[in-house]
């Protein structure tokens, strides 16, 4: 698997895992924040300025942003905690994060309802994309005659 450039077999820190995913989720946050800002969230009155409508947007784009930054810290936080308890890399740990994430969640809405609601829907997310074992991207011989360019896909 490559992550964030680094080839396959190329080790990768947990810091390093956190600050890459934070900053990835947290720009999707962002442009997922904006754009429910953006498309009249139920704060948004419709005779609310523009003004202000734009300052609502930006809110929404930086909680959301801060939230999905978060939830991905703690996803890779928690699935190395649990590498690390567990004594072995597999499926359970990226579940055991996922849950982490998903109780985020619950914490930030300040819902314990949310909270038993999210471990086990990120938990099953991360289920289905351990199980689909990279079969969602392309396999690696079309990738490297569409995209030989990229240092990952040179032949070493």
């Amino acid at each position: 698997m490559v992550f964030m450039g680094k080839a396959e077999g190329a080790e990768v820190d947990t810091a390093t895992k956190m600050v890459h995913t934070s900053l990835f989720s947290g720009g999707v946050g962002f442009v997922l924040g904006s754009t429910r800002g953006m498309l009249g969230e139920s704060r948004v009155e419709h005779s609310t300025s523009w003004r202000n409508a734009s300052a609502v947007s930006w809110q929404m784009a930086a909680r959301e942003s801060a939230l999905f930054a978060v939830v991905g810290a703690t996803f890779v936080g928690g699935s190395a905690i649990a590498e690390s308890v567990r004594g072995k890399d597999d499926t359970v740990n990226r579940m055991i994060g996922a849950c982490a994430g998903g109780a985020v969640v619950g914490a930030r809405k300040a819902s314990a309802f949310t909270a038993i609601m999210a471990c086990p829907a990120f938990a099953f997310v991360a289920l289905a994309a351990d199980m689909s074992d990279n079969r969602l991207r392309p396999p690696k011989a079309v990738n490297q005659k569409n995209h030989p360019d990229l240092q990952w896909n040179k032949e070493a």
